[in-house]
C-alpha cells in the first residue's frame, strides 16, 4: 500500500521539528501536516489519513490531537529558530499580533462564544459565535516574493469569561498578548517590535513592553489626552513633583497646520505612495512615559490616521512602512481560512482545540519557508502563467499549495516506478503533466 510522499526539500523541513515529539508522535504530526497542506476537498484528519495510511488504528492521529504530549508553544518556537537559520530577518525582528474569528456551532465544542465582529461587512451579523484566536507572526520583507511575509508562529485561544469553568482562571486577550510576548523572550535576547491593531492598545499591555523593552507600535485614539513632558523645577516646593505637563490640544486639531508635515515616497502595501508625516514627543496616560506620536495623512485619505511607537529614536518613516506591513497577518487570515483549513477542524475537548489552530500556524510557517527556499534556489515553478495575467508579481499560498502538491505527487509516482524505465525528456513531460494535475 503506497502513500503520498513529501520531497526531499519539505521533509528536511520536517525532520528538525523532530525534537518536540515523541517516535510515533512524529508519524501522526506528518499526518496532520498532509491534511492541511494537501487534503482534498477540506483539511480533516481522515484526508490526511487516506493521503498518509500511517500503520496501526485511525484513532491514534486523534488521539495526536487529545491525549499525546506535546507542546504548541514549544513547536511554534522550533519553528521560529529554523526560520531565523535560513532566511535573512532584518533586525530587530518585527512581530504583527492580532486576532481572528472562526465560526463554530456545536454546542459543546469548548471555547465557543460571541465575539463582536470588527471587521464585519453591511450584510453580515455584528456578532460571531465560534472561536477567537490571537496569533502573534513574524514579519519579513521579501525581496524573492516582492512583499512582506507574516510567518504564523504562535496562537492561544481567547475564551470568554461566561464560558469558564470555576477551575479555570479567565484570560483576556492583553493578557495572552503578554503571555505570547513572554514566550518569545526566552528565545529572543535582542529588543524586537510588536505591531498590533487598536484594539491592543491598552495600558497593561503598553506598560508591559515599555518595561520589557519590546518596542510596541499601534493605532492612538482620536481624542486621546496628550500631555507635555513637565518642565524642570529649579527650586524646591512643597508637594509631590508634577508627573505631567501643559496638556495638547486635541490630534484632530493639531493635524490642522498642514505646514508642520513632511513629505515623503514609501513602499507602502507594495506600491509607491506619498505620505504626509507629522511627529512629535507626548505623554500618554496609559504608557505613564513618553511616547513617539504620528499623525499620518495616507494617499487619497481626507481625515488623518493617528498612531504612537514607545520607542523615541525609531524613525518616522521605518514606523509608517511597519504599520503597513502589519497588513500582511490580515491576508495570512484570509490565506488560513480560504485555502489551509482553519475553519475546517471538527475538534469539541479542550486539549483537541487549543491544539488545532497552532498546528495551522506551524503548517503555514513551514510552508512559506518552503517556497522561499525554492524559489531562493530559481525553482521558479509557482504558478502558471496564464494568457489574462502574465505579469504576476509574487506566488499566493495557494500557488505554493499547488506547487508543493505538484512535488508531492511526482516524489510519489517516481518511487514507483524503476529508476532505468524513464528517462529525459519523458521524465520532464511526465512531471509536467502531474504538475497540471495538481
Amino acid at each position: 500500500m503506497y502513500n503520498i510522499k513529501f520531497p526531499e526539500t519539505f521533509s528536511n523541513l520536517i525532520l528538525q521539528l523532530k525534537d518536540n515529539f515523541s517516535k510515533p508522535s512524529f508519524k501522526h504530526f506528518q499526518v496532520v501536516l498532509s491534511a492541511i497542506l494537501l487534503g482534498h476537498p477540506k483539511k480533516t484528519i481522515t484526508a490526511g489519513l487516506r493521503l498518509m495510511k500511517p500503520s496501526g488504528h485511525f484513532s491514534n492521529s486523534c488521539r495526536f490531537l487529545s491525549q499525546y504530549k506535546w507542546q504548541p508553544i514549544q513547536l511554534g518556537l522550533s519553528v521560529l529558530k529554523i526560520i531565523l537559520k535560513y532566511v535573512p530577518v532584518a533586525s530587530p525582528l518585527a512581530f504583527a499580533l492580532d486576532d481572528t474569528l472562526v465560526p463554530k456551532y456545536g454546542r459543546k465544542i469548548f471555547g465557543r462564544g460571541y465575539h463582536f465582529d470588527h471587521a464585519r461587512k453591511i450584510n453580515q451579523p455584528k456578532y460571531v459565535n465560534g472561536h477567537n484566536w490571537v496569533v502573534l507572526g513574524l514579519l519579513h520583507f521579501s525581496s524573492l516574493f516582492y512583499k512582506w511575509l507574516c510567518f504564523p508562529i504562535l496562537a492561544d485561544l481567547f475564551v470568554p469569561e461566561k464560558q469558564i469553568n470555576k477551575n479555570h482562571q479567565f484570560r483576556s486577550r492583553i493578557q495572552i498578548a503578554i503571555d505570547l510576548i513572554d514566550n518569545l523572550k526566552t528565545i529572543i535576547n535582542n529588543r524586537f517590535i510588536i505591531v498590533a491593531d487598536g484594539l491592543y492598545a491598552k495600558k497593561d499591555l503598553v506598560k508591559y513592553c515599555i518595561k520589557e523593552k519590546v518596542t510596541f507600535i499601534s493605532r492612538l485614539r482620536s481624542d486621546a489626552a496628550l500631555f507635555l513632558k513637565p518642565k524642570p523645577v529649579k527650586t524646591r516646593t512643597r508637594g509631590r513633583p508634577r508627573t505631567f505637563g501643559k496638556k495638547l490640544p486635541s490630534l484632530s486639531q493639531l493635524a490642522l497646520n498642514k505646514n508642520e508635515f513632511k513629505q515623503y515616497q514609501l513602499k507602502l502595501y507594495g506600491r509607491q505612495c506619498p505620505v504626509k508625516i507629522k511627529s512629535f514627543y507626548a505623554i500618554w496616560k496609559p504608557a505613564a512615559t513618553q511616547i513617539k506620536v504620528l499623525i499620518v495623512y495616507f494617499k487619497n485619505m481626507a481625515q488623518p490616521s493617528y498612531f504612537f511607537c514607545t520607542d523615541l529614536h525609531m524613525s518616522d518613516t521605518k514606523i509608517v512602512e511597519l504599520i503597513a506591513a502589519r497588513w500582511s497577518i490580515e491576508t495570512l487570515f484570509a490565506d488560513l481560512k480560504e485555502h489551509l483549513g482553519l475553519c475546517d477542524w471538527q475538534c469539541r475537548i479542550k486539549q483537541s482545540v487549543v491544539r488545532s489552530v497552532p498546528l495551522t500556524c506551524v503548517a503555514t510557517s513551514i510552508l512559506l519557508l518552503w517556497s522561499y527556499q525554492q524559489l531562493q534556489n530559481n525553482q521558479l515553478e509557482f504558478w502558471d502563467v496564464t494568457p489574462w495575467y502574465k505579469n504576476k508579481a509574487s506566488p499566493s499560498v495557494y500557488d505554493m499549495i499547488c506547487q508543493l502538491k505538484a512535488k508531492c505527487i511526482s516524489k510519489t509516482i517516481f518511487s514507483v516506478l524503476p529508476k532505468r524505465a524513464i528517462k529525459g525528456k519523458k521524465s520532464q513531460q511526465i512531471e509536467l503533466f502531474l504538475k497540471l494535475a495538481a
